[in-house]
């Protein structure tokens, strides 16, 4: 089983709702929010840096028709089980930046295109859940 946690926020480049880090980089930039919790965001995103491995940007993308294309999402091991709770753990944070994030899971994320301990980058197909809400 993969989990995914996915913001309202929809990708042009892959055509699916974005992750949570992208999130959570919005929210940390944004200066409406007060800086204890951009400060709380970061210090998530500065965990998730220094202990979740971060795939070479080439394996998001797959060439068709003779051009590259990124199509790749990722998605948590059910297994990796500190990750997740750190997920939540940003989640939470964002929420309180009005940032609803939201929970998916499927055993069928698409191609794989990635994987290490924690997580894996996939193609999704068309019937891979990839929406907000």
């Amino acid at each position: 089983m993969y989990l995914r946690f996915v913001s309202p926020l929809r990708s042009n480049v892959r055509g699916v709702n974005m992750g949570i880090f992208q999130s959570a980089f919005e929210c940390r930039d944004e200066d409406l929010h007060p800086e204890f919790l951009r400060n709380a965001i970061r210090e998530e995103i500065d965990w998730f840096k220094k202990y979740l491995p971060s795939p070479d940007k080439k394996v998001f993308q797959v060439k068709s028709r003779g051009h590259m294309h990124s199509v790749g999402i990722c998605w948590f091991k059910s297994e990796a089980s500190e990750m997740i709770s750190r997920a939540f753990s940003l989640r939470a944070l964002l929420s309180e930046c009005g940032m609803q994030i939201t929970t998916i899971g499927t055993a069928i994320p698409g191609q794989i295109l990635y994987a290490d301990d924690y997580q894996i980058v996939a193609k999704p197909k068309t019937t891979t859940p990839t929406k907000w809400g």
